[in-house]
């Protein structure tokens, strides 16, 4: 029986509404499975020793302490409130995940969701402007992008907060949503002080491309004076010092004489930007996993303050590839590049074939593919760590230091260690009530006399009434007036060298 032209509407129209609900979780489904994959790789790095003090132990011990409700002094970075060095008071949300689970790898997870849910709004968007096969590119694109993956392979860091933050902020003013504009801007200044400065070219964009004078204004006015109090004021009095993250020797001792060389030597204050080969790289990295449409956009604006402050610096650190440096602009980038996407789609209006931007979209998430794991390669190291009986056998090791005991610990070990009042990088104290070292987790890679100073440390500890409490394989834990257990062939051999 055939059916007839009421039933055949009905089912166009649930097969229409069905189409709609998978388009509009689709977003969300790719944010869900890199959120998995993102976590997976974050906790399997720190179960395998691969994570550090700077960051996670540090950032770990202070969620931990406002878990406790108490703001305690932070050991490891040897700063009476963390909020001194960096202002992030947004992780004291986090103190009551603690609670449910009282676990460093609360941080991981974390992390892992708000990454990925800065890929949903560039989805939004370039839907909304390009269609859903290029909305699913750009998404991916991100997800996948170099930047996003050093970030996971690295350790917790309050900038993630930041990347919502960001990309819904973004979102918000190209679809002319205030209210969530303005959520986002009291996001982003609760995650470092730094990203009102993103927010505030915001503001320049909305003036500039938007003609938006009083919101732009508004952005800028907030997000300056919010800046400088903070740096100026707030910081310096939680930390009793001042502010102490300034590395623009090239530019002058601060930010006034910066301002004023950048004004009267604009050309070399520019030429910095790419005087080196380390710089040109990252400059290519950054661009070319987005085949350089970001420039062609006003978006790219907001790109600036983030380029800035790495390029300017004289902390080579900042110019790499690696850690979480490239995570606040890769929403940036997606947003500017599906922006110049639309307007060529808007100025060849009727002579650009409909597959064109679908076919630039998934040329970009190739190229994006091909230098994160072609040439950036972040996911290597993940095949470098400890097996996974040697990490049973470090953390049998752990386990036999109390909860409340003070402890000096290797950087690989202090991340598992830091849920509580006293834990110090080792050599920082010489007389905690537990010495904690373990070579393998260095994976042989030693700095300038780094393997001079942890046998210095061991020796001199055993040599002045610490026992050993456990030693095995390559862990070493030495106990204050107590254990009486002997080193393990690894860690003997270690002290025997010499050099």
């Amino acid at each position: 029986m055939k059916a007839g032209p009421h039933e055949k509407t009905m089912r166009l129209e649930t097969s229409r509404r069905l189409r709609l609900q998978s388009a509009g979780a689709l977003p969300f489904v790719l944010a869900l499975i890199a959120a998995v994959a993102y976590a997976s790789i974050s906790i399997y790095r720190h179960d395998a020793f691969a994570s550090n003090a700077f960051d996670l132990g540090v950032q770990d011990q202070t969620v931990w302490g406002y878990s406790q409700l108490q703001m305690i002094p932070n050991t490891v970075e040897m700063i009476r409130n963390l909020l001194g060095d960096h202002f992030h008071p947004i992780l004291m949300t986090l103190a009551p995940l603690y609670w449910i689970w009282n676990d460093v790898r609360v941080l991981l997870i974390v992390q892992a969701l708000l990454i990925a849910a800065g890929g949903i709004p560039i989805f939004w968007w370039a839907r909304q402007q390009l269609g859903v096969l290029p909305a699913i590119a750009f998404e991916l694109a991100y997800l996948a992008f170099w930047g996003v993956l050093s970030a996971v392979v690295y350790d917790f860091h309050h900038i993630a907060f930041a990347v919502p933050a960001v990309s819904f902020g973004l979102y918000a003013v190209l679809v002319k949503n205030n209210r969530l504009l303005w959520a986002m801007v009291a996001l982003g200044l609760l995650t470092r002080e730094n990203i009102a400065l993103t927010f505030a070219a915001i503001g320049v964009f909305v003036v500039l491309a938007q003609r938006r004078w009083r919101l732009g204004a508004a952005l800028i006015a907030v997000c300056a004076a919010w800046f400088l109090a903070v740096i100026e004021v707030v910081m310096p009095a939680i930390a009793g010092r001042p502010y102490s993250h300034w590395t623009y020797d090239a530019l002058g001792p601060g930010p006034g004489s910066a301002l004023q060389h950048i004004v009267r030597h604009p050309i070399s204050s520019l030429a910095l930007l790419f005087n080196n080969t380390i710089k040109l790289k990252l400059w290519g990295g950054l661009l070319g996993a987005w085949l350089f449409l970001p420039i062609l956009s006003p978006i790219f604006l907001v790109a600036i303050p983030e380029l800035l402050e790495r390029l300017w610096s004289s902390n080579p650190m900042l110019w790499s590839a690696s850690f979480h440096y490239s995570l606040v602009i890769a929403p940036v980038l997606a947003f500017a590049g599906i922006d110049t996407l639309a307007r060529a789609g808007r100025w060849l209006a009727g002579r650009l074939h409909p597959l064109v931007p679908a076919g630039v979209a998934v040329a970009t998430l190739a190229a994006g593919l091909l230098l994160t794991f072609g040439f950036v390669r972040p996911l290597d190291e993940l095949g470098t760590y400890t097996w996974a009986g040697q990490a049973a056998e470090i953390q049998s090791c752990l386990d036999v230091i109390p909860p409340t005991a003070s402890v000096s610990a290797s950087d690989g070990l202090l991340p598992h260690l830091s849920h509580r009042r006293e834990i110090y990088l080792l050599t920082m104290k010489t007389d905690a009530d537990y010495v904690a070292v373990d070579l393998a987790s260095y994976g042989g890679h030693f700095f300038a006399g780094e393997q001079t100073q942890i046998r210095d440390a061991i020796t001199r500890s055993l040599a002045g009434g610490y026992g050993v409490a456990c030693s095995k394989g390559t862990t070493v834990i030495l106990q204050r007036g107590g254990g009486n257990g002997s080193l393990s062939p690894a860690v003997a051999a270690f002290l025997a060298q010499t050099g």
